[in-house]
């Protein structure tokens, strides 16, 4: 999260954009799209109280499995 979604991330925006394929701005309008309408992609709590997955790295993995056909 911290290498490409900070405020300050780790890479550059050129990394960004090899690894993901689009800018960073596109990501993050996809990532609130998402949340937005559709529960799943939301961060919430489980059983135990701990944190789950965050938007962020539930879109990372889908498009991963779609890109790659995991």
């Amino acid at each position: 999260m911290q290498d490409y979604f900070s405020e300050n991330p780790t890479y550059p925006a050129h990394l960004f954009r090899r690894r993901y394929r689009m800018r960073r701005s596109l990501f993050v309008k996809i990532v609130e799209a998402c949340e937005a309408n559709c529960r799943y992609f939301t961060q919430r709590r489980n059983a135990a109280g701990l944190k789950g997955f965050s938007a962020y790295q539930k879109i990372s993995a889908a498009m991963r499995v779609i890109a790659y056909g995991v």
